[in-house]
């Protein structure tokens, strides 16, 4: 009787056994099925969203403008893989699209870069008190309505042999007459603070000026703040324009100039020297960039002047650069605010790595070579303290241009 039972039982486990492995199998089986649906409703999702995004590049109507518009945010990417992606997109075209393309020229640390991000309202571009920040062109784009403005920035205009004589890149030479090239208006900026160049318009501008005489030229005299005597500049205004603006002399002059304060004439200051200035401007800005002050009034001006023209850029962008050349660029800004004379040009600044941490805040490790020993001590600084007010300004300017904080590591060597 006990054997008997004793196989009974055995019998009751080996049942047990072989159900336990079946069900285990139909589980498994059940979850396959349950991956493979969930891929097929992802995989459809993604195709809506493609085939919605096409349908919408192609053909939109001005109602669903203006929602993808509300919709949009412009950012500067943090990866390159965002870069890439950005840059692939196609603009979306509003209703009776307008474009302009300015190119903006001016000798060196006539602040150029400084009045391109206040057009824009966002730091795009490199600022220094010192000459040649900007190294290379730059697009800065604004979007208001069915107008894109594209904002080339470039380069201080330099004669070639000074090039060769600084070691500075091609690009100060070649980028502003590519700009030129591209551009509907020339807007020639001029530092009316400075008294040894506010009373003349260099040769090189003129000459590029006479090249492109078919193409619309503007005036633009920054830093007139700094200005103590408000007939000087209109003295200096009417020479550098030769007297003369869209065709009107001295006597109406004045009506051309945009500025708040161009109540103060003086038409008893003579024209010292016409062939200082260039008389094809049609129009003459008086701004501080650095306060402000007259860019409202300069950025309607250009969206009026917009030509219908299809967009060049996604509404997206806010900048054509990489997002390692502005970090590089950014640390070179902050490089020559401390170093004295030569030492930031002759510095070789490298990205080591670039990371987008999950919560999307970019780690960069950047690094600075010195060509010689003497260079690293001035770049770190008495017990570091150089480098580390360095990186805190870098991490501050950086977190302004991303619109993220930026975990920073920068090395000497």
């Amino acid at each position: 009787m006990r054997s008997r039972s004793d196989e009974e039982g055995k019998k009751c486990l080996r049942l047990f056994h072989s159900t336990k492995m079946i069900l285990s199998r139909v589980n498994c089986i059940f979850i396959r099925i349950l991956k493979v649906d969930r891929i097929r409703t992802l995989s459809s999702l993604t195709s809506v969203v493609y085939s919605s995004e096409e349908q919408n590049s192609s053909d939109m109507n001005e109602n669903s403008f203006t929602v993808a518009q509300n919709k949009s945010i412009k950012k500067i990417p943090l990866s390159v893989e965002e870069y890439k992606r950005l840059k692939s997109l196609l603009p979306i075209q509003p209703e009776n699209p307008h474009l302009l393309k300015v190119s903006i020229l001016g000798e060196p640390n006539v602040g150029k870069s400084t009045l391109t991000n206040k057009l824009v309202k966002w730091k795009v571009c490199a600022v220094s008190r010192k000459v040649h920040t900007t190294r290379k062109k730059a697009a800065a784009i604004l979007v208001e309505d069915n107008k894109q403005i594209v904002f080339l920035d470039t380069p201080g205009f330099v004669e070639p042999e000074l090039t060769h004589k600084h070691h500075l890149e091609p690009s100060f030479v070649m980028d502003p007459l590519k700009s030129i090239r591209e551009a509907d208006i020339i807007a020639v900026v001029v530092d009316i603070s400075n008294k040894w160049t506010n009373n003349k318009i260099s040769k090189n501008i003129i000459n590029v000026l006479e090249e492109f005489r078919e193409k619309k030229s503007i005036l633009l005299l920054n830093k007139i703040d700094a200005m103590k005597s408000k007939s000087r500049l209109l003295s200096l205004t009417k020479i550098l324009t030769g007297g003369v603006m869209n065709g009107i002399e001295n006597s109406n002059f004045e009506e051309h100039i945009s500025e708040k304060n161009s109540s103060c004439k003086d038409n008893s200051i003579e024209i010292s020297n016409q062939n200082r200035g260039w008389a094809s401007f049609s129009k003459v800005f008086m701004v501080s960039a650095l306060r402000n002050d007259g860019i409202h009034e300069l950025r309607n001006y250009l969206l009026n002047e917009a030509l219908p023209k299809n967009w060049m850029y996604h509404n997206n962008i806010i900048t054509d650069q990489h997002p390692h050349d502005i970090a590089l660029t950014i640390l070179r800004e902050k490089l020559l605010e401390y170093l004295p004379e030569e030492i930031p040009y002759v510095l070789d600044l490298r990205i080591s790595k670039w990371d987008v941490l999950t919560t999307g805040i970019p780690k960069i490790e950047m690094k600075i070579v010195c060509p010689h020993s003497r260079h690293k001590r001035f770049v770190i600084g008495p017990g570091g303290k150089h480098i580390a007010s360095c990186v805190q300004k870098c991490r501050h300017t950086m977190k302004e241009t991303f619109k993220k904080d930026v975990f920073l590591n920068i090395a000497v060597e």
